[in-house]
């Protein structure tokens, strides 16, 4: 027992590596002011500025942490007070940016820029969700169903011009009177008025679904799932039996310019909870066509996650434990095949990490 607790300790041990192999920074400025009694001699002014400066460098971590989103928000929450007994641990934070010393009104102020090790601080974040504490060989199976589409060729139409022209004709009959009697005269004046509407039909797009960007997709995010402590699973090979004519229905749906319909999700599901998966991810992305980076010459393609739902499946039915969208990247290379790919491995990854951290703000496993 005690040999398979020290292998499982080595297994998290070299999980931690990677993660630390691939480490990332990102810089953030905290301000503090510090008042100080008393005569204004060095040793005051420098005890009271090593103050200012430890509070500046908290205001710029608690910048960032304003900035996570909100589901690794919610689990750093509970860890929050761990984090910050030992800060330097996941920030180095020494550089004054700017330094005012006011001796008549006893104030100093300081900014501070830190460095904040995000791939460190994301260590704890998952160390501290149900997945994470799971055994090794209670990882929970999570079913990837995923589609990437390109647009094929867009339909436009032109503007449909309504004009309506509206005549009015009136009559003005004047009297007057006069030495022999009352005369009269009529006066007729004919007004046109000229108007109109622009009604423009929306433009339709013809998309086709390409298996090989669908493999890509599916390998960057499996790579993220899996130090997440899940096992990724491809939700076609689960369920291989039914899944060429659920493929088709999907498929076409997507090229038409729809999505993945909901009855096919529901019948998915339900085949996937007899095979004991726990997850399920269903997802479709749209490709852009390459464009030439100006600056450089290089291809740039860009890629996006149109929608993402993740479902939690049990022996009732299936919770979805909510949605994304919006993640965007852009993939730069010397060919098409390259900006694409770069393009593709960029979104799967943001795009997993965002679903992760949506299951651990769950607090499930």
């Amino acid at each position: 027992m005690k040999v398979a607790n020290k292998i499982f300790f080595i297994i998290k041990l070299i999980i931690f590596t990677l993660y630390l192999s691939e480490s990332y920074a990102v810089e953030f400025r905290g301000a503090a002011v510090e008042t100080y009694k008393g005569a204004s001699t060095k040793k005051k002014i420098n005890e009271t500025l090593e103050i200012a400066k430890s509070k500046a460098c908290k205001n710029a971590f608690r910048k960032y942490i304003q900035n996570m989103e909100e589901s690794k928000r919610m689990i750093f929450v509970s860890i929050e007070d761990q984090i910050y007994k030992d800060l330097s641990k996941y920030m180095v934070c020494q550089t004054i940016v700017e330094e005012n010393i006011e001796k008549k009104k006893k104030k100093v102020s300081v900014v501070m820029k830190a460095d904040i090790d995000e791939t460190r601080l994301d260590i704890e974040i998952k160390k501290s969700s149900k997945v994470f504490d799971t055994n090794s060989g209670d990882k929970s199976k999570l079913a990837m169903i995923f589609f990437s589409r390109t647009v094929a060729a867009q339909r436009q139409y032109d503007e449909n011009v309504t004009k309506m022209d509206k005549k009015t004709k009136g009559i003005e009959i004047a009297e007057e009177e006069n030495d022999t009697g009352i005369s009269s005269s009529t006066t007729e004046t004919n007004v046109t008025q000229s108007g109109g509407s622009k009604l423009k039909k929306a433009d339709i797009s013809e998309y086709v679904v390409d298996d090989n960007d669908t493999v890509k997709l599916e390998a960057g995010m499996k790579e993220i799932f899996t130090k997440a402590r899940f096992e990724p699973v491809s939700g076609g090979r689960q369920i291989r039996k039914s899944w060429r004519k659920l493929k088709i229905e999907i498929v076409n749906s997507l090229e038409s310019g729809g999505g993945i319909p909901e009855e096919i999700r529901w019948d998915i599901e339900d085949l996937l909870m007899e095979k004991n998966v726990s997850y399920v991810v269903f997802a479709y992305f749209d490709v852009g066509v390459p464009e030439i980076d100006a600056a450089t010459g290089n291809q740039v393609v860009n890629a996006a996650l149109t929608i993402a739902e993740i479902s939690r499946l049990g022996n009732n039915d299936p919770v979805s434990l909510g949605t994304i969208s919006g993640v965007q990247m852009r993939g730069k290379g010397s060919n098409n095949d390259i900006a694409k790919n770069n393009a593709i491995n960029l979104v799967a990854k943001e795009t997993a990490k965002k679903l992760v951290a949506l299951i651990n703000s769950k607090g499930i496993n």
